[in-house]
């Protein structure tokens, strides 16, 4: 049996305090914890695969179990057989059934959302938009797994989650946008606000003050047609600049000889 790692064994790991390691069945070796195998090995391991432990006392090799069955040391306060999860610290852990894995934060906080799949504050228990599957999708931004990530979510009004730290870098990179859907992640009033004393203090020249754009509203989905402006294209329905330009048109006092009085201009796609 292969050693992979020098620590002691009953200081467990940078990831967890456990007086056990696994012996993975993929490789063979000796491994504090998932998260350490795959930090060292090409291939991820499947704790749920994991058959047997080293007691981090007496080293001995055995099946999985809450307790050496040579010095009866306990692997962990918190255990979890099926989910091959043994912690010595208390981080009010619980084994969702629904997930299918354990989480932690106390059962009396979070409920699982059957379509969601997954395990969400208690607060959004009535109030929260459910996406089909939501945790089994990966990170829009890093592109990582999202539920068993032991870094917390960030659940924005979409519904589309991401990491938190991933939802924090956006905003210092000055995107306020789902990377999903394009909604608004925080709330954009004050520039909205902005935009308006902007716009009012940019007139547009005589040549373009009488063109009118249809837009689409990426935060409540709806059109409006409006007074096009550079600066910005407002929506009429909750007042977002968080909008898309669908077509621009020219009212029909000025088209001179052209019978259409939804001429398209030329634009780009977004503004």
């Amino acid at each position: 049996m292969a050693e992979a790692e020098s620590s002691d064994m009953e200081g467990g790991c940078k990831h967890y305090k456990r007086r056990t390691k696994f012996v993975t069945p993929c490789c063979q070796k000796v491994y504090t914890c998932r998260f350490c195998h795959d930090e060292n090995e090409s291939h991820p391991l499947n704790r749920k695969d994991v058959t047997e432990l080293v007691c981090g006392n007496c080293c001995t090799r055995q099946k999985v179990q809450a307790e050496c069955e040579k010095c009866s040391l306990r692997f962990g306060k918190y255990t979890c057989l099926e989910c091959k999860l043994f912690d010595d610290e208390d981080k009010n852990q619980y084994h969702c059934e629904g997930c299918g894995i354990c989480r932690i934060g106390g059962r009396d906080k979070f409920f699982h959302c059957a379509k969601c799949n997954m395990c969400l504050p208690i607060k959004l228990q009535n109030g929260h938009r459910c996406v089909e599957n939501v945790s089994r999708s990966n990170c829009p931004v890093c592109l990582e797994d999202i539920h068993t990530s032991r870094i917390p979510c960030h659940i924005p009004d979409c519904g589309h989650l991401l990491h938190r730290t991933c939802f924090e870098d956006l905003l210092q990179s000055g995107l306020y946008t789902c990377p999903t859907c394009q909604t608004s992640l925080v709330d954009m009033t004050p520039v909205w606000e902005h935009y308006d004393q902007e716009i009012q203090m940019t007139p547009m020249p005589p040549e373009f003050k009488d063109y009118l754009a249809e837009i689409l509203c990426k935060d409540c989905q709806r059109y409006s047609t409006i007074p096009y402006h550079v600066v910005g294209l407002k929506c009429l329905s909750c007042g977002s600049y968080n909008t898309t330009r669908t077509k621009t048109l020219r009212p029909a006092n000025l088209q001179g000889a052209s019978s259409s009085n939804d001429e398209e201009t030329p634009g780009t796609e977004d503004d």
